[in-house]
């Protein structure tokens, strides 16, 4: 049998599916699947778990003792990094489907889904798995107004800037006052979009430091990045004298509707483009970043170095055979 407490408490992916006693499944709020011995590694596995975690819940009556719903839900959480990403969703909405039918009930669950998914202090933080939630309290009719509201606003914003999803195209002005959009930039360079606040003490210290990195300022010079710095606020002659003195390598601009596009939870925010401007990655760490950039421009030298010896070598090998002979 299936011990999610036993891995939650191990913190081990290989236990995830560690088979456990009689007894041990008796700590569980109803019994939790079997996976079938068939099944091996931990993603199908998991993907197993997903799709089966509530067959032998009665949703109508589990919320009776919200402790241990909510232990349960945690549960079901964990199983998340696991599994993929259309078994998530798959599960999520069938789940909310039967959990839905009772507007109490699903504004306890997407309680707990912010909470664990989402928030500050989220346990798991994945906003691809938060996003079937927002997205099914959004569009349930038992909810008012008012409380899809909130709703509606997440699934907006995470639904277009999740890794994997083309960048939302968005407006900005830049400090000349001339009005610019992300879609002009050329498909090419990787791009670093930069979303911060001239106010935000995180987001100077920030800025100082990227714009002092050797490295990406290499990365950019050799055209491999750009980096885009955008202010989430209304373009005034006050903001255009305060980013006078930005990096001028950059594009630096304000848009103040680009929180209605883009999830800004914890600023500075960063998200990490590819040439074609889809999303490879999102709420990245300044440190985490400038360790990237030097290891991205350690091997864009190297490449160099080595194709410059082999261009030399080559330039010697056609000297050498057009030479005449020694007699």
């Amino acid at each position: 049998m299936i011990s999610l407490r036993k891995t939650i408490l191990a913190a081990a992916a290989t236990l995830l599916f560690t088979p456990v006693t009689k007894a041990q499944e008796t700590e569980t709020y109803f019994p939790y699947p079997t996976v079938p011995e068939s099944i091996t590694g931990i993603t199908p596995q998991a993907d197993y778990m997903m799709a089966h975690f509530w067959d032998r819940c009665n949703l109508k009556q589990a919320f009776s003792s919200m402790k241990k719903m909510r232990t349960a839900f945690d549960d079901y959480v964990s199983l998340m990094p696991y599994a993929s990403a259309d078994t998530i969703r798959t599960s999520v909405n069938k789940l909310l489907t039967e959990v839905g039918k009772n507007p109490k009930h699903l504004l306890a669950m997407m309680e707990w889904a912010e909470s664990d998914l989402y928030s500050d202090s989220a346990r798991v933080v994945c906003d691809e798995c938060y996003l079937p939630f927002v997205e099914a309290a959004a569009r349930s009719k038992k909810l008012s107004k008012a409380e899809r509201a909130r709703y509606e606003y997440q699934a907006k914003v995470l639904g277009g800037s999740v890794v994997g999803r083309i960048a939302p195209d968005f407006e900005y002005t830049t400090p000349d006052g001339q009005t610019r959009r992300l879609s002009e930039i050329p498909d090419g360079p990787y791009i670093l979009l930069f979303i911060n606040d001239p106010g935000c003490e995180e987001c100077a210290m920030a800025r100082v430091r990227l714009s002092g990195c050797v490295d990406l300022n290499d990365l950019i010079d050799d055209g491999k990045i750009v980096v885009v710095n955008i202010y989430p606020g209304e373009y005034d002659s006050a903001w255009a004298a305060e980013v006078a003195d930005y990096n001028p390598k950059w594009i630096v601009g304000a848009s103040p509707a680009i929180d209605e596009l883009y999830d800004m939870r914890n600023p500075p925010v960063f998200y990490y483009l590819n040439g074609s401007k889809q999303i490879l990655s999102k709420s990245l760490q300044i440190d985490n970043l400038l360790q990237a950039f030097y290891v991205v421009n350690q091997r864009a030298k190297e490449a160099k170095a080595n194709a410059a010896n082999a261009k030399e070598a080559a330039t010697e090998g056609t000297e050498s055979e057009s030479s005449p002979s020694a007699e």
